[in-house]
């Protein structure tokens, strides 16, 4: 089996955004500001409250905690989108549309790009995660190929080649960028 395509910018952005949803240290960092920020402020608040008498302040800290409890996941989702898509016109600029040649035979996985050629044993072939719009071949160094599925002619024949090389397959279909 044989595919050919070109990646955007899109395409590097969704892997980015995908293993940044499912990296433990990206999770614990979130989380930590989700709930850190508003305990400091709630705490301000209530220094503020004791020390000076005044209620106004302390109320204020305590909304303004409430309010990032509320809303830091929507901030943190259109902040870690942003980072990413400016770590992709950076790092991946001189990748983006060009063109990108995969090949299944019996053993491996022959990848070429516009500046290299590598040959992938199968046994090093880790995970096939699909989403609604892309695969992802993660190998056990933990690098990946990205796959576009507009790209790929028969889906059900590609998810077969990549398996029976002995990659898990990993359903991630209602996947989506929280």
């Amino acid at each position: 089996m044989n595919i050919n395509y070109q990646l955007t910018n899109s395409d590097f952005l969704e892997y980015q955004l995908y293993t940044s949803s499912k990296s433990e240290l990206h999770k614990k960092r979130r989380f930590r500001s989700r709930i850190i920020i508003p305990i400091i402020y709630i705490v301000l608040g209530i220094i503020f409250t004791n020390l000076n008498g005044k209620f106004g302040i302390g109320i204020a800290f305590v909304v303004f905690a409430i309010l990032w409890f509320v809303f830091y996941p929507m901030y943190s989702k259109w902040r870690y989108k942003r980072h990413f898509q400016k770590h992709v016109e950076e790092n991946y600029k001189n990748r983006i549309n060009k063109p990108v040649e995969i090949d299944f035979d019996e053993n491996s996985v022959n990848a070429k790009d516009f500046t290299s050629e590598s040959k992938i044993n199968g046994t090093q072939l880790k995970e096939l995660i699909e989403t609604k719009d892309h695969f992802f071949i993660k190998l056990t160094t933990d690098l990946s190929l990205i796959v576009p599925k507009h790209s790929i002619g028969n889906q059900t024949e590609f998810k077969k080649c990549v398996t029976e090389l002995g990659a898990e397959y990993i359903d991630d279909l209602n996947w989506e960028w929280k």
